[in-house]
Formats: C-alpha cells, sequence, structure tokens
C-alpha cells in the first residue's frame, strides 16, 4: 500500500506511520483522501471493547492542580466515561488538537491516546473512536491524599465551556448531567464571575446565559485559559457563514373562535403544520447551526405535546378568546424564543391554502418588552377596573362583596 502523504510503500497504514509521516491520524487520512475505513484498516484491528494493552497501572505522577482541574472539568462536561476497569475521555475527529491538549495536562493520570476501530453494524462500516484511555484506579489510587481540596475552579469551568458550551445567537447554552451540578455551576457564575443565568428545561439540566452582555463577560472573564486550548476562542468568535435551518412539525387540534360572525365561531379540527425557522453562524466544530435533534426537543416539548389532539382555547389563557393563526404564532414564538434565540420566522398552516408567517421580536426584546400585549387581554389585573364599570357595581356591606346592579 502507498501512502499518499509520503508516498512510502507500506504494508498496512497505521497510526505509527502516519504521525511520523504528516503528523495525522489514520481517521484524518481517511477523510482528507476520501477513503472509507473498511480499506485501511485491517479485520484484526477492529475491537470489540476497549484495548487494555500498554496501559500504566499506577499514573506517572500525584496529579498536579491543573491535572486535577481539567479532570473535574471533563467530569462536568459528561466526558470522562467508565468501561469495566477503564476510564476513558472520547473526542471529536474534528477537534482532535484539542483531545491532544488535554492529554498533555492528564498525563499525571497515566491516559494515553488511543484510535479504536469498531464495526457499526447499523450503518455496515467501520467507524473510528478517539479515546485518552487510563486505569480506572489511577484516578483513585492509594498515592491520593485522604482529603484533597477541590481543584481550581476557573480552569474547571473553563474546561467545561470548551467541551460542552453551545453559542447560539450570541448566548451560551449549558448542559449538565443533573439539576445539582446546574444550581452550583449558576451560583458559582453569579458569584464569582458576575454572570447571570436562567434554567431551562429542555429534557435536560440546562442553563442559558440571561444575556448576551452575560455571554461575552462570561467568556471574557476565562479567556486566558480558553485561549489556551486549541480551537476554543476561535469557536465562540466564529467567522463562519450565517444559514437558516428550519424545522417541520404537525399537530391535531381543536378551536372555536369566540364572536366570530361566520362558522369559524363552531368548535371545529383541523392539522395544523408549523415550520421553525432558526438562523444563525456555522459552528466550526459541529458543523451545524443547531442540532436537528435539539430543535425537534424543543418544538415537540413547548408546542406539540401541548397542542396537539387539544382544544386551543382550553390550552392556555392566551388563546381562550381567540385562537386564530395569527394569536397561535405569536403564542408559539414566545414558547419558543427562550430556547432558541436565534429564532427568525414561523410559519403555521391551518390548512393547505390558509397560512401565515410572523417574525416576533428577539430574546433580548422580548426580556425587555415582555409578553404581547394581545395575548394577556383577560389576564391583565386592570381587566374589570375600567371607570365605565363602576356604575354598575355596588357594594353589600352585609357580606363584603361587591355585586352587580342592572336595573
Amino acid at each position: 500500500m502507498i501512502c499518499n502523504e509520503c508516498g512510502a510503500m507500506v504494508s498496512e497504514l497505521d497510526n505509527g506511520h502516519l504521525l511520523a509521516c504528516s503528523g495525522l491520524t489514520l481517521q484524518e487520512y481517511a477523510l482528507r483522501h476520501v477513503l472509507p475505513l473498511d480499506l485501511l484498516v485491517s479485520p484484526d484491528r477492529i475491537k470489540t471493547d476497549t484495548a487494555q494493552a500498554d496501559l500504566p497501572l499506577m499514573p506517572v505522577a500525584v496529579p498536579d492542580e491543573t491535572a486535577r482541574a481539567v479532570l473535574a472539568g471533563l467530569r462536568l462536561a459528561g466526558k470522562v466515561h467508565d468501561a469495566g476497569p477503564l476510564c476513558f475521555v472520547e473526542g471529536e475527529v474534528s477537534w482532535l488538537d484539542l483531545l491532544f491538549c488535554d492529554l498533555a495536562q492528564l498525563a499525571p493520570y497515566g491516559f494515553r491516546f488511543r484510535q479504536e476501530y469498531h464495526y457499526a453494524p447499523g450503518s455496515h462500516r467501520v467507524v473510528a473512536k478517539n479515546r485518552l484511555v487510563t486505569q480506572k484506579r489511577n484516578l483513585v489510587g492509594p498515592w491520593l491524599p485522604a482529603r484533597v481540596p477541590p481543584p481550581e475552579q476557573y480552569l474547571k469551568y473553563a474546561v467545561y465551556l470548551a467541551h460542552a458550551a453551545e453559542l447560539h445567537a450570541g448566548f451560551l447554552f449549558l448542559p449538565f448531567a443533573s439539576d445539582d451540578e446546574a444550581d452550583e455551576a449558576a451560583e458559582f457564575l453569579s458569584r464569582e464571575l458576575d454572570v447571570n443565568t436562567r434554567p431551562l428545561a429542555a429534557g435536560t439540566s440546562l442553563l442559558r446565559t440571561l444575556t448576551r452582555a452575560d455571554a461575552t463577560r462570561l467568556l471574557d472573564r476565562l479567556r486566558s485559559q480558553l485561549e489556551s486550548m486549541p480551537g476554543v476562542w476561535p469557536r465562540f468568535h466564529p467567522d463562519t457563514p450565517e444559514i437558516t435551518v428550519s424545522k417541520e412539525v404537525v399537530f391535531d387540534s381543536a378551536h372555536f373562535l369566540t364572536d366570530h360572525p361566520a362558522r369559524c365561531s363552531n368548535l371545529h379540527g383541523g392539522r395544523y403544520v408549523l415550520h421553525v425557522k432558526v438562523r444563525g453562524q456555522v459552528d466550526p466544530v459541529t458543523g451545524c447551526v443547531l442540532d436537528y435533534g435539539y430543535l425537534k426537543r424543543v418544538v415537540n416539548a413547548r408546542v406539540v405535546e401541548r397542542f396537539d389532539h387539544h382544544t386551543l382555547n382550553y390550552a392556555g389563557p392566551e388563546l381562550a378568546w381567540r385562537s386564530t393563526t395569527e394569536m397561535l404564532s405569536m403564542h408559539i414564538w414566545e414558547q419558543l424564543i427562550d430556547f432558541l434565540p436565534g429564532l427568525t420566522e414561523l410559519t403555521l398552516y391551518e390548512t393547505p391554502q390558509s397560512w401565515c408567517q410572523y417574525s416576533g421580536p428577539d430574546l433580548e426584546t422580548w426580556q425587555r418588552q415582555g409578553s404581547q400585549p394581545l395575548l394577556s387581554r383577560f389576564t391583565d389585573p386592570a381587566l374589570g377596573h375600567s371607570p365605565w364599570r363602576h356604575p354598575l357595581r355596588t357594594w353589600d356591606e352585609r357580606y363584603g362583596t361587591p355585586q352587580a346592579r342592572c336595573d
């Protein structure tokens, strides 16, 4: 086999040869030269589990403050996994330099880089997994002092941001494995970095910076740590194209229009088709503006599950009076904007021939102005206190309750 990087004839391409001749891993080589891994990896190199060979049983040294903080940040980001007696950190091929940076800082724990090849039955092809692997006992060995203070928190959260945070329309989204971790992070960010966050419920413990200014402040306060990690600072300040992505969902609902002069005042049902459009810059690591899975989960949880097979007028006071497509679009916008700050347009079809398009306020404008007044007509505390109603009211001193007088 001829190596397309150096031209040498080799019996088999592997990471040893490629890293020496070009600095590439085999997976990167396959992507550069548009070759399936199936042609490059011999059957005896395809694994069924994580390899254990050549892994030291004990760490090289007692972990220093940097190693402890990096490991804690990776744990918080959900990147540290157990596999039997082993512990591994998995990385993406688009960001291997960050994984190698992690490796350098985690060296005291005995981590080693492994690019493993597995047969994926669902896709019928060989796939690569890039991992840092060590013996689990290296993380909790007898060398560990009985009492160890918490690792350095600034670096811990910088590592967490680098591996888990996502930027959308200037807001940072911070996912956590548990509410306790999210609460602890929110408290630290507020106390130490003067960064305000808002908890969101989207199937996981999720925080979002309250404003764009909070996101900017968070990145700036951790700038020195983030800039030391390859590719991280540019990721949060991307110079990539802006693209609009769209998701279509369908729900069946009944409704009626109060005081409508025609047949729409009767209860009737139909199939609504909603197109949700989100605009933003392409993430240089994921290649996406927004993960379609996240977009689908948010729209299903905030819209479809609430309205599907329900009567819109009884789904909430915002639609009790008029559940028109216009009112419904405004209400849906307010249900989504917290989770989708790049939301740019909604298109709602009541029938294939009847639809409306709506572009509402961006997240910060909505935060300042509040809900659309049209949606709060019957929840407004001022309702019932108009001076024009005063002549209709009397006071019953015996019972202490107002009573209407309609003589």
